[in-house]
């Protein structure tokens, strides 16, 4: 995992939504949002906050390498560890 994540849809204009693969993005992640389309955070099922076209460097909770501090006693799963969904939406249709 590295410590700087690049959050982005490089598919085709014909998806429409798109759920990004990974859930647990770390602070100073880069979010970059094309032209003609829309990224949407989730939580908990709720819309958090979302993003027009740009890139946007992302602040978050989740520190890497303190977590796995954190979480040794858990054998290094954070049991309240809530992660947020990326979903991108093209305003082509």
């Amino acid at each position: 995992m590295s410590l700087v994540d690049v959050i982005k849809y490089e598919g085709d204009n014909q998806t429409f939504v798109w759920k990004h693969p990974r859930e647990d993005f770390n602070t100073g992640s880069q979010l970059i949002v094309h032209e003609s389309q829309e990224a949407i955070f989730f939580l908990n099922g709720q819309a958090l906050d979302s993003f027009l076209p740009g890139r946007y460097e992302l602040e978050t909770q989740n520190i890497p390498l303190l977590n796995k501090i954190i979480n040794i006693p858990s054998g290094g799963e954070s049991p309240g560890n809530v992660q947020s969904l990326a979903h991108f939406h093209s305003s082509i249709a």
